[in-house]
């Protein structure tokens, strides 16, 4: 597996031992081409974790890394605006993490934290039991209002 660069390997290695001490360790797949793990959220909701190379930061002598936790909610739903501006009142009242579509008019929750040597297991945890949560509830939330369909296998750009 190639890393972009030190922080993204180090932050890789310290998720990959937290997810095999967790309550995700028996749903977890960790892909063996990219720094990538499939989780799943009490059985039921897919988490996608990217560890990712943060390239343009405020440290430009420093080799940074973050973890993205994504969460397919809903794909199908429409109509679009109505669902665009429903998804932005819902991100102003998230503490954490935003909803997001891609082109195909999917719509993901996801959550980001900084890795690297100061990353916390437990603000990785809240992260991953967040997306989970919130994907979960708004996944018959926004089908209710919106149509569509649930959408696990779905995948997110990183």
């Amino acid at each position: 597996m190639q890393f972009i660069n030190a922080a993204q390997e180090l932050t890789y290695e310290r998720v990959k031992d937290y997810l095999n001490n967790s309550q995700f360790k028996d749903t977890m797949e960790a892909s063996e081409q990219r720094p990538y793990f499939a989780l799943s959220y009490q059985g039921t909701t897919p988490i996608e974790l990217y560890i990712l190379p943060w390239e343009t930061h405020p440290y430009p002598d420093q080799a940074m890394a973050i973890v993205r936790a994504s969460s397919c909610v809903a794909t199908g739903c429409g109509p679009e605006l109505e669902l665009l501006r429903f998804l932005l009142d819902e991100n102003r009242k998230m503490r954490f993490g935003s909803f997001q579509t891609d082109e195909a008019g999917t719509v993901f929750f996801a959550n980001r934290i900084l890795g690297g040597q100061h990353m916390d297991p437990t603000e990785l945890e809240v992260c991953l039991l967040s997306v989970g949560a919130i994907a979960t509830r708004y996944s018959t939330m926004i089908i209710d209002k919106f149509g569509g369909q649930r959408g696990p296998n779905a995948t997110p750009t990183s």
